[in-house]
């Protein structure tokens, strides 16, 4: 079920009456007091995207007389390259909350390379620096890391219609393209997402679906890593959004943990915080921020016995059981069980 669909059914749905033992005048306590600590957290993650995004634009070189070149712009392509990570890791810190409300900021800045060609079809992108056509963090990234892009995902990308080959700016025109009309695009995108959330009055329930759908999404990432179709596959750093997906989520949550606490839910809550603890240990116990490789042979809908014991295959179960409905105890059937607790409607297809 698209994002868009979701945000149509959800937003006629009405929260139900109290629970027993949660008073009228607390319920509504609880309910203004979330209200407001979650527009300011994502007010405040916003913020922190557009700055990111323009450090980068700032940090952009434009040489007279010629493109990029990998030695003599080394340390502007590293300042671009970590103000894009502080940038992706902001966005997905509240992705699950921001994207459901704004599809049309998500797609601008998220959407992937394969998302965009569906749409531009097979004459692709022609002109990858400006602020047409291909655009966002993930266009940005292609270009930053058009060197050091892995096998898989090059194999997977130019059996795209419209498909070109990453690359540096070329010349002089082409890196003030960049700076002035790509990164310039980008931060006039977080800034116009910042204008429309401003007056926003949050629907909770709203909230809390996004909150389930990202903890969700997180095995679409591991998944997508077989195949070179992960997100953040040029920089290889999708590792890195799984952490922010889950501190997000875990953040999100505590927000409607002491209103499941006045309910009653103590030993609901130790199940949530137990999934989630579990989810940090596994990713943690990985190095770096890349996904590890999946094993050769790797499938994800009949996964042999001798891949559960690799890296990749160990990521994927912890993943799959956690984001699983059916799973006594999982995350999302925790929090599922959380939305009928405090009376938060649930939309019943996805």
């Amino acid at each position: 079920m698209s994002r868009l669909a979701k945000l149509s059914l959800w937003m006629v749905l009405a929260l139900s009456p109290a629970a027993a033992g949660c008073g009228k005048a607390e319920e509504e306590a609880q309910r203004t007091r979330v209200e407001k600590e979650m527009k300011q957290w994502l007010v405040s993650k916003i913020r922190d995207f557009r700055s990111a995004a323009q450090a980068l634009h700032d940090a952009a070189p434009v040489p007279a007389g010629r493109g990029w070149d990998k030695q003599a712009d080394a340390r502007a392509i590293q300042e671009m390259k970590d103000a894009w990570g502080r940038a992706r890791e902001a966005y997905e810190l509240v992705e699950g909350a921001v994207a459901p409300l704004f599809p049309e900021s998500d797609t601008a800045t998220d959407a992937r390379y394969d998302d965009f060609l569906t749409t531009l079809g097979a004459g692709g992108d022609p002109k990858p620096f400006d602020a047409e056509g291909i655009v966002g963090v993930h266009a940005i990234e292609r270009i930053l890391w058009a060197d050091s892009i892995p096998p898989e995902t090059v194999e997977f990308e130019k059996g795209l219609p419209g498909y070109r080959p990453a690359a540096f700016p070329a010349t002089e025109a082409e890196a003030r393209e960049f700076k002035e009309e790509l990164s310039a695009k980008l931060v006039a995108d977080i800034t116009a997402l910042e204008q429309q959330l401003a007056p926003v009055e949050l629907d909770i329930a709203f909230a809390f679906r996004g909150l389930i759908d990202l903890t969700n999404e997180q095995l679409e990432k591991v998944d997508r890593a077989s195949t070179g179709r992960e997100e953040s596959r040029y920089a290889q750093s999708t590792l890195r959004d799984l952490r922010a997906n889950r501190e997000g989520c875990w953040a999100a949550y505590q927000l409607f943990q002491p209103w499941l606490l006045a309910r009653g839910g103590s030993e609901l809550d130790a199940q949530v915080r137990a999934s989630f603890d579990r989810l940090k240990t596994t990713y943690d116990a990985l190095p770096g921020s890349a996904i590890p490789r999946p094993p050769q042979g790797w499938s994800s809908l009949d996964p042999k016995p001798e891949h559960a014991g690799t890296p990749f295959g160990r990521l994927f179960q912890v993943v799959k059981r956690e984001t699983d409905d059916a799973e006594k105890g999982s995350l999302s059937t925790s929090l599922m069980a959380v939305a009928d607790t405090l009376g938060l409607p649930k939309a019943v297809l996805r």
